[in-house]
């Protein structure tokens, strides 16, 4: 039973690749397009913020040595609220930015899968006329997403830190095992219901339903195949985890070296959690189709075994001549 998973799995996973040839130009241009956006936003958005950050933090150090009651401390204390909200507002500007550029993109490529998947061509024309309507759907949906998403942080932080502190008081070794053992089991279910989550932003974009709606479709459909949907998440944590830090630990190296080193690192370590989230809206599409066709075959089944219980009445009375 296990190896028929795996080999289902690695079936699904075939799918999701293959499936990219097909509009695949078009597949390409979405991809290329968020990927260099969205790095450049990210290495701007690093190239402005840090010398803001170094600046009012230089000046919040001199609060210490001035008399609170004087006029210098006033005017530096203003100047140091002034850049922070200076700071916020380009941070939330930032932000949005890379929200809207990541939503159409991944709406775009949620589509071109499923018209991948019917075997049906779409132009570019086609394409910008198809994405406004799921857009909005797919934006709200992924609003009620990042509120499960926060709050399941936010529970999962205290389920962890509370034992923790618990028996922090006792050997070392067990506090550490039983931190551990709490972080893996927060991050193993918080996998498992990402599982639901993703599937319900692909629901809204090929559905006529968001929100709440969305996540419940989601929920019905994908039963049966989280194992897959969950072995998926857990290899593009593992694989961006992996490239983050051992990006990290390259930029710590090379801190001495020409600033545009850095750049280049920060810009391909964005190009490829870039290319990550498409390949994982590409294979969840794959199985949200896989998810709909063995549903189909069950309510056919069903339907074939409900038809056959019920009873022929004949239309017309067959004793008459």
């Amino acid at each position: 039973m296990e190896s028929k998973k795996l080999f289902g799995f690695l079936e699904f996973l075939k799918k999701s690749i293959t499936i990219m040839s097909k509009n695949g130009t078009l597949m390409a241009i979405v991809t290329s397009i968020y990927i260099i956006i969205a790095s450049l936003f990210f290495v701007l958005n690093i190239s402005t913020a840090k010398p803001m950050i170094y600046e009012f933090s230089t000046k919040a150090m001199l609060l210490p040595s001035l008399d609170p009651r004087s006029l210098v401390f006033a005017q530096v204390l203003n100047t140091i609220l002034s850049d922070f909200k200076t700071f916020l507002g380009i941070e939330l500007a930032f932000f949005l930015a890379l929200l809207v550029i990541a939503l159409i993109s991944q709406t775009a490529i949620v589509l071109l899968i499923g018209a991948a998947y019917k075997e049906e061509k779409i132009t570019h024309v086609d394409l910008i006329l198809r994405v406004p309507q799921p857009l909005v759907r797919m934006f709200i949906t992924s609003f009620h997403v990042t509120l499960l998403r926060v709050g399941f942080l936010y529970i999962g932080f205290f389920s962890v830190m509370v034992p923790t502190i618990m028996v922090s008081g006792y050997n070392k070794i067990v506090s550490k095992m039983i931190l551990w053992g709490l972080v893996v089991l927060v991050v193993g279910l918080y996998l498992y219901f990402s599982v639901v989550w993703v599937l319900s932003l692909v629901v809204s974009v090929l559905e006529d339903c968001s929100g709440i709606e969305a996540l419940g479709k989601a929920g019905r459909l994908v039963k049966g195949r989280k194992l897959g949907g969950f072995l998926l998440n857990l290899i593009l944590n593992l694989l961006s985890y992996v490239f983050s830090h051992l990006s990290s630990k390259m930029i710590v190296v090379n801190v001495k070296q020409f600033e545009l080193t850095q750049v280049l690192y920060l810009f391909f370590l964005m190009g490829f959690l870039c290319s990550l989230v498409m390949f994982e809206f590409q294979a969840y599409t794959v199985l949200y189709f896989k998810c709909k066709k063995n549903h189909g075959e069950e309510i056919e089944l069903q339907g074939s075994v409900e038809y056959s219980k019920i009873p022929r009445i004949p239309l017309v009375d067959e004793d008459l001549p």
